[in-house]
């Protein structure tokens, strides 16, 4: 557990001088770190990023990501996409009924002075 808790604390170290996860996971195996370890620790903060980030949308799109109780690991996307100018509210995941909950509760937002 001591080599657990020694990896982590130099990757959290090499993450905050701002190497990548690549070169973090080269640093950590070249330190001698067991193999295994590494791969599933970047594996883990790779899945994590993920979930945390949004993707990139142009500038004038607002990107909403409802997150849930159950990851879904197929589906990697946002559920919604608001246009900045039109107020124009795109459901990527209509199936879902969060997604109309929240649309609806963005629609009557956008009407009120002083959204944008």
């Amino acid at each position: 557990m001591q080599s657990d808790s020694e990896m982590l604390r130099r990757a959290q170290v090499l993450l905050t001088l701002d190497y990548s996860l690549s070169q973090v996971r080269e640093i950590l195996l070249h330190e001698g770190f067991p193999d295994q370890e590494v791969h599933d620790l970047i594996d883990a903060t790779e899945k994590s990023i993920k979930n945390v980030a949004s993707p990139k949308f142009n500038e004038d799109k607002i990107v909403i990501d409802i997150k849930r109780d159950v990851y879904d690991e197929d589906f990697d996307s946002p559920d919604l996409i608001i246009d900045r100018y039109s107020g124009r509210v795109q459901l990527l995941t209509p199936h879902l009924q969060e997604t109309w909950r929240v649309a609806n509760e963005i629609r009557k937002n956008i009407r009120q002075p002083g959204f944008f």
